[in-house]
């Protein structure tokens, strides 16, 4: 049986062969639907943002929201996630969306809850089909979820949707465009390397909700070990934004952040509640406590020193 980096050669060595022609940069947004995607929040992650930063890291990338809002401040991004389809999409719309593009207008052509059916039970080799399949499913299926079974095999019944976008043409081209400044992996959070000045955005699977995207459950103790990692980076200089659900046990993960005695210590990922500017409107829903929050630590912004999480009632 090939494994994942046996696919992930093979999806490389192909692109190698295959060109593209890109727009000129145009506002890019996220090509597939994800849950617990950040578009609604954008505004609170801007707040949180240092005045300057070298690269971008984003090692749970899902849709790819924050990426593509922060657009225009990132100059070089690393972006990782574990589930293989996923950044196997990723690559073939960075490298070659024309032929995507086509693969994709062709199952717009012969949608139905038979033809997805048949799409669902498929498993394609080639390149731009296992791509363009992943989008039709992202796009078609019940609220846009990924979820696999005990055999690995994406399982999530059709939605019903009078007429779901599936080829989004213009979208697909500028964000093609954009991520012509990322290196795109299929990384666990702990294989990451930034260095002093970066920024780390790390948007985990939520604690309390579902967290099986890679058929591998986010467990608590996954999530003690990115605390970890976060405390490390500032401590080694990186700039550090951290979302998750506003549960108890999170609150405390932050709060009791594995250490203290001064800077690069641990302090900068201290948690002190506040609300979000009145004016927001957003809700997150799935949340077990029904709020949002972020933790942030950067040894270079006294201002964003301390940490503060963010909520949003729902």
């Amino acid at each position: 049986m090939a494994t994942a980096t046996d696919a992930l050669a093979r999806f490389d060595e192909v692109l190698k062969t295959t060109t593209v022609a890109y727009l000129d940069r145009a506002r890019a947004y996220p090509f597939v639907k994800w849950a617990g995607g950040k578009r609604g929040l954008i505004p609170n992650i801007v707040q949180l943002l240092p005045e300057t930063f070298n690269d971008y890291w984003e090692p749970f990338v899902g849709g790819g929201a924050a990426f593509f809002a922060l657009d225009s401040r990132i100059r070089k991004a690393h972006l990782s996630d574990l589930n293989l389809d996923l950044i196997l999409t990723y690559k073939m719309v960075r490298k070659d969306p024309g032929a995507l593009i086509a693969a994709l207008k062709g199952h717009a052509a012969k949608h139905d809850r038979t033809y997805y059916q048949e799409v669902r039970s498929s498993e394609p080799q080639d390149p731009v089909e296992l791509a363009a399949r992943f989008i039709y499913l992202n796009k078609t299926c019940y609220n846009g979820l990924y979820r696999v079974n005990k055999q690995g095999k994406f399982n999530v019944p059709c939605g019903r949707y009078s007429s779901p976008i599936i080829c989004d043409e213009d979208n697909l081209l500028n964000a093609s465009k954009v991520l012509g400044k990322a290196s795109v992996k299929r990384w666990s959070f702990d294989h990451i390397r930034p260095k002093a000045g970066d920024l780390v955005y790390c948007d985990p699977p939520y604690h309390g909700t579902f967290a099986a995207y890679t058929g591998v459950r986010f467990d608590d103790n996954d999530h003690k070990r990115l605390r970890d990692l976060c405390v490390q980076w500032v401590s080694e200089g990186v700039h550090v934004i951290v979302s998750n659900s506003d549960t108890p046990y999170i609150s405390r993960l932050y709060k009791d952040r594995g250490g203290g005695g001064g800077p690069g210590r641990g302090e900068p990922l201290s948690s002190m509640k506040s609300k979000v500017p009145t004016q927001s409107t957003v809700t997150v829903r799935g949340a077990a406590s029904g709020k949002s929050c972020f933790w942030w630590g950067s040894l270079h912004d006294s201002a964003r020193c301390s940490g503060q999480s963010l909520g949003t009632t729902s």
